[in-house]
């Protein structure tokens, strides 16, 4: 009788620990699931967004007051963010970068801006006055024009206006260029 119950307590610390260490796995994985993609698929996936351009307003183009938001993919990766309020802008600038690195988790791949420079064209005109670090795009379903959608991701408290906006997954407009 006494052995059976060393068993069972035996038995129960067993599986105490190995539910403890699955869930620590668990949580390992989760906290940091985005990996680097090989050479070729950032390759496929900057092919997917050259020459592309998405844009999105909050809560519409036509607010009276409106943030906005351009992602460009001509010459390397661009933010463009405004503040509007009527038909004046109140603070606009843009983040800049010639290239940038990607990496992937399921249907999400990240983009990380390589170099940034920024440039703050309103309330005051300045060059790098704006701190980029913190900063990446999210995009799910990259190579689904319908499913497409993009989160911004900012870690940076002290992004200047209309920031925080499109911190979850939300469809922008792509532009259509007629050449």
């Amino acid at each position: 009788m006494c052995q059976c119950n060393t068993f069972k307590t035996n038995k129960k610390i067993h599986l105490e620990f190995i539910i403890s260490a699955f869930t620590c796995l668990i949580a390992f994985s989760c906290a940091n699931p985005l990996q680097p993609v090989d050479s070729e698929e950032a390759q496929l996936v900057k092919a997917e967004l050259k020459g592309r351009s998405f844009r999105q307003f909050d809560p519409s183009r036509d607010a009276k007051k409106r943030k906005g938001v351009i992602l460009d993919f001509f010459s390397g990766v661009g933010l463009w963010a405004q503040y509007a309020e009527g038909n004046t802008a109140l603070s606009e600038w843009e983040i800049l970068a010639a290239d940038y690195t990607v990496e992937k988790s399921g249907s999400e791949y990240r983009i990380y801006f390589e170099a940034p420079r920024s440039v703050q064209i309103l309330p005051t005109q300045c060059d790098n006055c704006i701190g980029t670090s913190g900063l990446s795009i999210s995009i799910r379903d990259l190579f689904d024009k319908e499913k497409m959608r993009f989160k911004l991701n900012i870690e940076n408290a002290d992004f200047p206006r209309p920031f925080p906006i499109f911190e979850s997954w939300t469809k922008f407009n792509e532009d259509e260029y007629f050449e």
